[in-house]
Parts: C-alpha cells; sequence; structure tokens
C-alpha cells in the first residue's frame, strides 16, 4: 500500500510519485471534489483505479476486468475484457448520483482503529458464504467489528 498525501504537492507530482512505482495493481484517488478525483485516477497507472473509494470496489465486482500494470501484471481475467489480454484495460468506479455516495465504513476508515480486518472478513462470508447460517453469522461479526 502506498499513500501519496504531500499537502504541498500539485495534483501532477502527487501523480508523478505514485506512478513512479514499479507495481501498478489497483488504484485510488480521493478528493473532496469528485471531479477532481476522477481526473487524478485517470492520470494513475494501475490496472484498475477507485474514485473516493477503496479499491475493493473494482474487484468485488465480478463482471469488471482484474488485472495489473507493470510488475504487478499484464492481463485480465472477469468480464468480456478479460479476453482482451494484450490491451490495457482499467476499470474506474464513481458515484453517478449526488444522492447515493459510497463511503469507506467506519471500521476501514484511517486512522486505523484495528478492527478494519475483521470488518472486511466479514464482509467477505457475508458475500460468499457457503450457507445462509455463515452469512447470519457474518451479520453478527460486521456488528461486532463496527462497535
Amino acid at each position: 500500500i502506498m499513500c501519496i498525501f504531500v499537502p504541498h504537492d500539485s495534483d501532477d507530482q502527487a501523480v508523478a510519485r505514485a506512478n513512479d512505482c514499479p507495481f501498478a495493481l489497483s488504484s485510488c484517488a480521493f478528493a473532496k471534489d469528485p471531479k477532481r478525483a476522477k481526473a487524478l485516477a485517470s492520470k494513475l497507472d494501475a490496472g484498475m483505479s477507485a474514485v473516493n473509494d477503496l479499491e475493493g470496489t473494482t474487484y468485488l465486482s465480478q463482471s469488471l476486468p482484474f488485472g495489473g500494470l507493470k510488475q504487478s501484471g499484464f492481463d485480465r481475467f472477469a468480464g468480456p475484457e478479460g479476453l482482451r489480454g494484450l490491451c490495457t484495460v482499467r476499470s474506474v468506479c464513481v458515484d453517478k448520483l449526488a444522492f447515493m455516495r459510497t463511503a469507506i465504513p467506519g471500521p476501514m476508515q484511517y486512522p486505523s482503529k484495528g478492527k478494519g480486518h475483521l470488518f472486511a472478513m466479514a464482509v467477505v462470508k457475508l458475500f460468499y458464504g457457503g450457507s445462509v447460517l455463515d452469512q447470519i453469522k457474518a451479520i453478527f461479526s460486521l456488528i461486532k467489528a463496527s462497535l
């Protein structure tokens, strides 16, 4: 995980700093102005980008292409784009409706309170649990990790 946060840097300097990395699987751009965050995300060298959200949104949707650039690999699987392995295809997730904004759940926000991993594991179990009982347990785990 690389976090680029230097208040006096310009957006171009921050993008250059982020792109000066041999790995480029996924990226996120955060800004108060969603248009600014989207512009930043479009300049980041990465196989997937999320705008004002965690990169998890780019791989939790199984219909989006998954893959990276540079030393993170060059190819895609999932989605129709998986067939275009020699192309550079990107996923960019943006909130389309102003009144419906995605937000990073409290346990996953920085500064960390030490429960983010428990919350993330519960989300995975909720969506991919083998049974209804597993999913019910996951809901209780989500509640516990949120407190």
